[in-house]
C-alpha cells in the first residue's frame, strides 16, 4: 500500500510547473498583449506604447510623446479590448475545466448536454 502512495506522490511532484516555465509563460503573455495593443489602423509605435504603459506605473514619469488623440486610442480602445479578450479567454478556459471536472472526463465538451 505504501508503494502506491509513493508512486502517487512522485506523480504529483512531476505535475508541478517550474518557476522558469511560469516566468516564460508570463513573459510570452505580456509580449502577446503588447502585440495586440499595437494592432490597429493607427500606428502608435512600440516604443511610445511601452513608454505610455510604463508612465501609468506609480512613481514613474516617462513621457511617451503620443498626442492626446493617440493616447485616447490607446487607453479607451486598445487596452480595454486586450483586457476584455484576456478575461473572456480565461472565463472560457475556466468553464471548460469546470465542465471536465464535473463529468470527470477530459474529453467533455459542450455538446455533452446540448449546451452548445
Amino acid at each position: 500500500m505504501s508503494h502506491a502512495l509513493a508512486v502517487e506522490a512522485t506523480a504529483l511532484r512531476r505535475r508541478r510547473l517550474s518557476p522558469f516555465v511560469i516566468a516564460g509563460s508570463v513573459l510570452v503573455l505580456g509580449l502577446i498583449g503588447l502585440a495586440a495593443i499595437l494592432v490597429g489602423p493607427v500606428d502608435l509605435g512600440a516604443g511610445a506604447v511601452v513608454k505610455a504603459l510604463v508612465d501609468r506605473l506609480p512613481f514613474v514619469n516617462a513621457h511617451s510623446g503620443l498626442s492626446s488623440p493617440r493616447l485616447a486610442i490607446l487607453w479607451q480602445l486598445r487596452v480595454p479590448r486586450v483586457v476584455l479578450g484576456g478575461l473572456v479567454g480565461a472565463t472560457l478556459a475556466l468553464c471548460g475545466a469546470a465542465y471536465q471536472g464535473v463529468f470527470r472526463n477530459p474529453l467533455a465538451d459542450p455538446y455533452l448536454l446540448g449546451v452548445a
